[in-house]
């Protein structure tokens, strides 16, 4: 899953498993009457066949009258999925709303709840997400119907993806396939499950006999559209272990399943992934379509990390096809994009976190109410106790005052860590880089009314997924720490330093002109190749890394421009043969060294 954040991909999974949170009703319904199976036809067909989706919703419309309050209620979320499916976003949360409002058993609304989190984090409202995910956890010892604890634990699950706590939610899935009475829930637990395992690096081999029961559980169940979300992540797989020729013919294999389900997130994935798989096979004019194919069908309105890496598609396929004007072009939309879901991915995580100490508090807030309870009852005995009973209440009560200070220090302490995680990054001790891009801004726009020049380096590691392909993802790490720590020997107190993601870095120096800049990044590449890293008792490894630079005497103060222009150059010098430094120094001219 290289090419996308694994905190984006859970979006997949928790978008197709809202369509069939739990598979049809048997409860909400008459299954031997004609309309309860209409109701339950049109349930399985809303992840598989949208047509014919479309078909039988019209058909309950027509013979309403037939139904029975809990049959209208269940054909009421049946309409509200299909407004979802469309993106229609405002209406099917309303009409989520007002079965949630007026609840017919406990299975539909339980379903309309989880689709009203979906739909929450989808349109970035985290906190109100977040808020009922939390209801449902703590109500999930209390449902009764198993169908509809099938459903709670789904939403756990999209809320565990969202967060990247893979292993946790792996235990999850284990424990939604105990409690599953049918194929079509078991499906859901095993596609869960196998991308759990996926996502925490187990290899296609390993996951093999995963895959294989998952499959079989979905075909088995009729619901090709929840096994539609394992197809993408699979080939991603597939194309991250070499295997891109194979991906193609997989996706090629599976398109007629994801493209008559009508939705578009899944036909994005399609084909973003195919564009991936082309690009790895030079095949830039198949990449191209599969790209722009992708960008329509990622709305502007949302699923804004669909959008990036389609944007991030076609930028290298420019790069690579030599079109430099369109590779400039799309490289400032998928910054524009990725800045923008980095933001939304910040919000979310503090909006997850914030949730947890409102919870906290609340909790605390009982608690110390009821501690104030049993004072105030103390208090009228101690009304009537001698005074040794008095000392024992003034006790008790610096021990409350006590427990509340410690409170008050333990929520303070975690806000300053929560503060520190928005900031740095926890692997390398370096500026994250939503901070990075803050500070350097900042930096640029004083440097520019005093100035003062600054450059600004982009250094790129090497062969990198060789070293965690042959050493481990442990001991490339390790070498990124090490990195990091070079690089900060070579620099000044002022100059900012962080990490842009992977084992990318940017360094903004100010006061320094293009000569000392030059100067200071082969320092820095020279220094690396000095210094290799040991990850074992018997065993080093060298870590060399390729380094653009512009400077502000060259492109002026704008940070988009200065990381355009330094950008261009790290590739140049990436062409090159890599471990090299080149110098950006004008619209027509890279100056190179090695």
């Amino acid at each position: 899953m290289s090419h996308l954040s694994k905190r984006s991909w859970p979006v997949l999974i928790g978008a197709a498993c809202l369509w069939l949170a739990a598979g049809p009703s048997h409860g909400a319904t008459t299954a031997t009457t004609p309309v309860g199976n209409l109701l339950l036809q049109a349930d399985k067909a809303s992840s598989s066949d949208h047509r014919r989706y479309l078909e039988l919703l019209a058909e309950l419309h027509g013979r309403e009258s037939q139904l029975t309050p809990a049959q209208r209620q269940y054909l009421e979320f049946l309409d509200a999925l299909e407004y979802d499916l469309q993106d229609d976003t405002g209406k099917a949360a309303r009409m989520y709303r007002m079965i949630l409002d007026h609840p017919l058993g406990e299975y539909i609304p339980m379903r309309a709840r989880v689709a009203l989190i979906a739909l929450d984090l989808r349109r970035r409202k985290y906190v109100e997400a977040y808020t009922r995910a939390n209801a449902l956890m703590e109500k999930l010892p209390r449902i009764k119907d198993p169908r509809a604890r099938v459903a709670d634990l789904n939403i756990i699950l999209r809320v565990l993806f969202s967060e990247g706590q893979y292993a946790k939610a792996q235990g999850y899935a284990v424990r939604m396939d105990k409690l599953a009475t049918r194929d079509t829930e078991r499906c859901m637990a095993m596609v869960f499950l196998t991308e759990s395992r996926l996502y925490q690096g187990q290899s296609l081999e390993a996951t093999r006999p995963d895959y294989l029961k998952t499959m079989g559980l979905c075909h088995a169940a009729g619901t090709p559209g929840v096994s539609n979300t394992l197809y993408p992540v699979w080939a991603g797989a597939m194309i991250d272990e070499g295997h891109p020729r194979q991906a193609i013919a997989y996706l090629k294999k599976h398109e007629p399943e994801i493209l008559k389900s009508q939705f578009r997130l899944h036909i994005a994935i399609f084909h973003d992934v195919m564009a991936r798989a082309h690009l790895k096979l030079g095949q830039y004019a198949q990449a191209r379509k599969s790209a722009l194919a992708a960008l329509t069908e990622s709305p502007p309105g949302s699923h804004r990390w669909s959008r990036m890496a389609a944007y991030k598609r076609l930028y290298e396929v420019a790069k690579l096809d030599g079109d430099t004007a369109t590779a400039l072009s799309m490289h400032e939309k998928y910054m524009a994009q990725y800045e923008a879901h980095a933001d939304d991915a910040k919000s979310q995580a503090l909006a997850y976190q914030m949730v947890k100490q409102d919870m906290l508090a609340s909790k605390m807030e009982l608690m110390e109410l009821g501690k104030q309870n049993k004072i105030l009852q103390l208090r009228q005995s101690l009304d009537r106790k001698s005074a040794e009973t008095s000392r024992l209440y003034i006790l008790l009560l610096l021990l409350v005052l006590f427990s509340i200070g410690l409170w008050t220090y333990r929520t303070k302490q975690s806000q300053m860590r929560f503060r520190r995680m928005a900031r740095h990054d926890d692997l390398t001790e370096t500026y994250s880089r939503q901070y990075f891009l803050e500070q350097a801004e900042q930096t640029l726009h004083r440097l520019h009314k005093s100035a003062s020049q600054a450059c600004l380096l982009i250094l790129d590691m090497d062969h990198f997924k060789r070293i965690n392909d042959q050493y481990g993802h442990i001991h490339g790490d390790t070498v990124l720490r090490h990195v990091a720590h070079v690089c900060r020997s070579e620099l000044r107190d002022s100059d900012v330093f962080g990490r842009l993601g992977g084992e990318e870095f940017g360094i903004l120096m100010p006061g320094c002109a293009s000569a000392h800049g030059r100067e200071i990044g082969e320092r820095i590449r020279s220094a690396l190749l000095q210094r290799p890293v040991r990850i074992s008792a018997s065993e080093s490894v060298t870590a060399t890394t390729s380094i653009g630079m512009a400077c502000t005497g060259d492109f002026g103060y704008a940070l988009k421009k200065l990381l355009s222009r330094a950008d261009a150059a790290l590739y140049e010098a990436k062409r090159g043969g890599r471990n090299r430094m080149v110098v950006s120094a004008g619209p027509a001219a890279v100056q190179a060294s090695a």
